[in-house]
């Protein structure tokens, strides 16, 4: 009677150490795999130990079965167990790439031999011993020993899994962290093999045994934690989950080109499925230029540490590859480590500071020449203004020294806009608002807007808004007698997308169709249409004007395939 009350006791006590070890080790190293499994091994022990304890509280036939049926996922413990063993011991089976197999071999079986436990009484029955109503398994039939055959042979992997790795630790710290959890395992087997096979053969029914293996294993996880460190975030302890959460992409190739393995980043830079990246070769992912020189480097021991590489299956992405030869314990070459990251921003904003500095420089050159020119003809006016007599003559000095002055001050107010371009980074900016926000603020009454644009964001220059409202506003005020504007987007053959508007009025001459974007040229300031040019520019948007003189204006920006994308409607 003292045996069976301490019995039902170590499941109480079992249940709040296990559970307390599983969240505690999950908050020292959170979101890696090893905790996950951890935790999740350690939830499930606290759940079998608790519907152990309430199965010997109970005091009906009705209760024992239920409390039998809910603990009835003791093998599943098993599995979680085994799984976490394998990932702690970076066993090849824990990759993700092989995790249908995992669940093939583990965790289907355990889920048949739970469900079965739950749902019928092929594995366990509650019976009447003359004093109480107990659990007994059933030893007459074949799913009771198979079951405890799979959990037998799932332990003794797991068992000969860290008992390997503790005789092969690299030193003497991982060496104690892998005794401690190696006995652990082992009390757990030993105390369940005594209540799942020795007494169920003497015919002695008790409560079940194993969660005193399972206290003595927590105590064992928790001196390797204390004492010696285990699961602290280190790279010779947790390496795995460090390179996996790299926010650079990093590629493991062997010395015949072929991909050993891959972390979560390079199967986003390279948009590949998780999983399908090893086995490949570089060249299928790489240009070839890029491997040869990755393969004449690292074939003389040469590190690479800034090779730029624009990949055509990555959506025009920009890339930078620093490269490392790795050699086997023999000295041979073993292959090579790639660290692979996303350069697109980066370049993208360095072309559009080159556009923009190279733009400034040269209106700085040009604004300098008009005023000094504008303020050359003023002088001549107010000195004309100054020796002259004559009324009427004046008065027209006078006028033309103003209008000098507004030629000067529009120099310099455009020069104000003009030094925004590229001030700030490029940004991805949606065109359909963008559309509605420019029509809103430009008069267009009379004439109707057409409208056939794609859901798509495109990156340029903060001032693009400044484009779409130069080329509305010059429809309307050039147009001539315009009934209708049709702003439209098209996906083109290699990738770019064209944005066109155009309209029905008067058209441009063919031989005006370049002039129009120089700086100078035109009816008003002459730089809209130069100065929608230069902002597109920053970001390699191309302006030109295809239109057919007298049907009408058409001017189109291409934009190219890597500074576009769709978006949800």
């Amino acid at each position: 009677m003292i045996l069976e009350t301490l019995l039902i006791a170590s499941c109480l006590v079992s249940a709040f150490i296990t559970f307390g070890l599983g969240i505690y080790v999950y908050a020292k190293i959170p979101g890696t795999k090893t905790a996950i499994i951890f935790l999740a091994a350690m939830a499930t022990a606290t759940y079998w130990a608790l519907g152990e304890f309430f199965l010997w509280q109970a005091a009906s036939y009705e209760g024992v079965l239920l409390w039998l049926k809910i603990s009835s996922f003791w093998p599943v413990l098993a599995v979680l167990a085994a799984h976490f063993i394998l990932i702690y011991t970076e066993h090849p089976l824990s990759e993700r790439r092989k995790i249908p197999l995992l669940l093939a071999l583990l965790y289907l079986p355990a889920s048949v031999f739970s469900i079965l436990g739950s749902f019928t009484d092929t594995i366990y029955t509650v019976v009447f011993n003359g004093a109480r109503w107990i659990y007994q398994p059933v030893l007459s039939g074949p799913l009771y020993i198979t079951s405890a055959l799979f959990v037998i042979v799932v332990m003794i992997l797991a068992v000969y899994l860290i008992a390997s790795a503790w005789l092969g630790a690299p030193n003497e710290r991982i060496r104690r962290q892998n005794r401690l959890v190696c006995l652990g395992l082992l009390a757990a087997i030993g105390f369940g093999m005594i209540s799942g096979l020795i007494l169920p053969v003497l015919g002695i029914t008790t409560p079940n045994f194993i969660f005193i293996g399972l206290a003595i294993f927590s105590c064992c996880i928790t001196i390797a934690i204390v004492r010696y460190g285990l699961f602290t975030l280190k790279p010779e302890t947790a390496g795995p989950e460090i390179i996996q959460t790299m926010p650079d992409g990093l590629l493991l190739v062997d010395p015949q080109g072929l991909i050993i393995s891959a972390n979560s980043a390079a199967y986003g830079i390279f948009g590949s499925v998780p999983g399908s990246l090893p086995g490949k070769s570089i060249r299928m992912i790489l240009p070839e230029d890029v491997c040869a020189t990755i393969r004449m480097h690292g074939g003389q021991g040469e590190t690479i540490t800034d090779l730029e590489a624009y990949p055509e299956n990555i959506g025009g992405k920009a890339i930078s590859i620093a490269a490392s030869g790795a050699q086997a314990p023999d000295g041979e070459p073993a292959g090579c480590i790639l660290i692979i990251r996303d350069i697109s921003a980066r370049k993208a904003a360095e072309r559009a500071l080159r556009i923009a500095s190279e733009k400034i420089s040269w209106l700085t050159r040009l604004t300098r020449h008009d005023i000094a020119n504008e303020v050359t003809a003023l002088g001549g006016y107010l000195e004309l203004l100054k020796e002259e007599d004559d009324s009427e003559r004046r008065e027209y000095y006078l006028g033309q020294a103003a209008r000098k002055v507004g030629t000067i001050t529009g120099h310099l107010r455009f020069s104000r806009e003009y030094q925004d371009i590229g001030a700030y980074d490029p940004e991805w900016q949606p065109v359909q608002p963008l559309i509605k926000r420019v029509a809103g603020d430009i008069r267009i009454e009379g004439i109707e807007m057409i409208e056939h644009v794609d859901p798509v964001t495109i990156y340029a220059d903060r001032l693009f808004i400044k484009v779409i409202h130069t080329l509305l506003e010059n429809a309307i005020r050039h147009g001539g007698a315009i009934t209708t504007i049709t702003i439209s987007t098209s996906e083109q053959e290699d990738g770019s997308l064209i944005l066109v508007i155009e309209d029905d009025g008067t058209g441009i001459p063919d031989e005006e169709k370049e002039l129009i974007f120089r700086y100078g040229y035109g009816k008003n300031t002459g730089f809209g249409l130069a100065f929608a040019r230069d902002i597109a520019a920053v970001t390699g948007i191309t302006l030109i004007e295809d239109g057919e003189e007298g049907r009408g204006a058409r001017f189109e920006l291409m934009i190219p395939k890597q500074g576009w994308r769709r978006t949800q409607p």
